[in-house]
């Protein structure tokens, strides 16, 4: 354990760096979040214990833990509707318990985490936004507050996975809008086509074309770009003598 911890404080946050280097998923990395920042805070308290919350239209969820116990701690928070972690999403600032055992702000989970093991607790925001937002939450058998020496670490590690969430959070949104945009070319795409097999088959034109496309779509209650695949499909099959205007 020792040879572990003197790691772990040897490459602080660029640990985490390689972890994402390592994987493109970002639980992967809140895994390996949890994993360091559990190592370092046992250094100042024994059996020490980590997870994520990720909220979300403020529903909030662990969706990683250093083990299931830690998992279920979180789950007192999220049934009471109040604690340290929900307090550090709402408000971007770190909360601290320094002893659940005279805890007042927060009396029906205090109460409950009495019965846990745990005496204390740091939860840091890692990335507070208006309709979603993470946390780090830092369980500890020992009454606080956290070292500043370990207080800093953890800190550092939060500033990491801050920038590495926020930068996949804009990495999906971009992956979801070229995905869209991939989407609305291929319908352009079958539309027009379609609409050149109906002109070629009718004679009539561009706009008639598309007309009768459309009350298709309409009469049948699809998407026109159903209706275009179907023409499509119908035309690839060879079928040359049908006529489309019957739509």
């Amino acid at each position: 354990m020792d040879n572990e911890v003197t790691h772990v404080r040897s490459l602080g946050p660029e640990a985490l760096i390689e972890a994402l280097l390592e994987s493109a998923e970002m639980k992967v990395f809140l895994e390996r979040l949890v994993e360091l920042a559990g190592a370092e805070l046992s250094q100042g308290a024994g059996g020490a214990h980590c997870s994520v919350t990720v909220s979300r239209s403020h529903r909030p969820i662990t969706v990683c833990s250093t083990d299931p116990e830690t998992a279920a701690m979180d789950e007192l928070q999220y049934a009471s509707k109040q604690g340290p972690c929900l307090e550090a999403i709402r408000s971007g600032h770190q909360v601290e318990v320094v002893d659940f055992r005279t805890e007042t702000r927060w009396p029906e989970y205090a109460a409950a985490m009495t019965e846990s093991g745990m005496r204390s607790v740091l939860a840091v925001p890692i990335v507070p936004m208006t309709s979603a937002g993470a946390a780090l939450n830092c369980y500890s058998p020992g009454p606080g507050p956290v070292s500043e020496e370990v207080r800093n670490a953890l800190l550092a590690f939060t500033k990491v996975a801050a920038r590495a969430v926020s930068f996949s959070v804009k990495l999906q949104a971009q992956t979801e809008r070229a995905a869209d945009l991939a989407a609305a070319m291929e319908s352009r795409s079958a539309i027009n086509l379609a609409s050149g097999v109906i002109m070629a088959q009718t004679g009539c034109g561009q706009r008639q074309a598309v007309d009768i496309l459309m009350r298709a779509s309409s009469n049948r209650n699809v998407k026109l770009r159903d209706v275009a695949l179907s023409v499509l499909a119908r035309f690839e099959g060879a079928a040359s003598t049908t006529r489309f205007d019957s739509f």
